[in-house]
């Protein structure tokens, strides 16, 4: 009976060592996708304009070393073709059917046609960094049957972030994102996006930051 008070005690001293916050989970994941170029699909549902949500299918470069970060919009249908250029100053909404480029500074971002700023996404120490959130202790769960840290964030002051709640997945293992949700009040959602086919690769930044030479440039200050 000692001998197995004694071992759970250590089970239970060892398991405390190892138990990571939300922000040090966080800060691993971060300090992962900042370490060199990558692309993933993101699919699931962003609110429109008038907030009702639709269907999003949307192709993820990023260059961490340039902070430089470029979606591609497969859905919603209205958007196909169109894509977002996210550097550390501006946002360059490219819009096809138009063939236009609408600048914005980098804090006062909007995207054509959505009631989300989806630049916050790819940089996850930039949404911790500009937020100021206050995290929910790690939940472990299972997602689409793999082991993850469910993380809870709320942000100080939700009327300037945008949103009121974000909800991360991330792999208990690799500590890459599975899933990031964005919510409003009464937990109206702004986002909810699976990472899917996420994958290291090279790229060039130049390439990211390419655009029509006939098309139209309007700055928006």
């Amino acid at each position: 009976m000692r001998r197995f008070v004694l071992a759970a005690l250590l089970i239970g001293l060892a398991s405390a060592g190892l138990a990571q916050s939300a922000n040090e989970l966080l800060r691993a994941s971060a300090e992962l996708l900042n370490a060199r170029p990558w692309k993933v699909e993101l699919v699931g549902q962003v609110a429109g304009p008038g907030g009702e949500p639709q269907p999003a299918d949307l192709k993820v470069q990023a260059v961490p070393e340039a902070r430089m970060v470029r979606i591609d919009f497969v859905k919603p249908d209205a958007l196909a073709d169109n894509y977002l250029v996210i550097t550390p100053e501006k946002v360059y909404n490219y819009l096809f059917l138009t063939n236009q480029v609408v600048v914005y500074p980098r804090d006062r971002a909007r995207v054509e046609g959505l009631g989300f700023d989806l630049s916050r996404l790819g940089d996850l120490q930039d949404l911790e960094d500009r937020h100021d959130l206050t995290w929910d202790a790690p939940i472990a769960v299972e997602f689409d049957g793999r082991a993850a840290w469910k993380l809870t964030g709320r942000p100080a002051d939700p009327e300037t972030s945008g949103f009121a709640r974000a909800v991360l997945w991330l792999d208990r293992e690799s500590r890459l994102p599975l899933r990031s949700a964005f919510y409003g009040p009464e937990d109206r959602v702004l986002s909810d996006l699976e990472w899917r086919d996420f994958a290291f690769t090279e790229l060039d930044p130049e390439a990211l930051v390419r655009f029509p030479p006939d098309a139209e440039w309007i700055e928006k200050r």
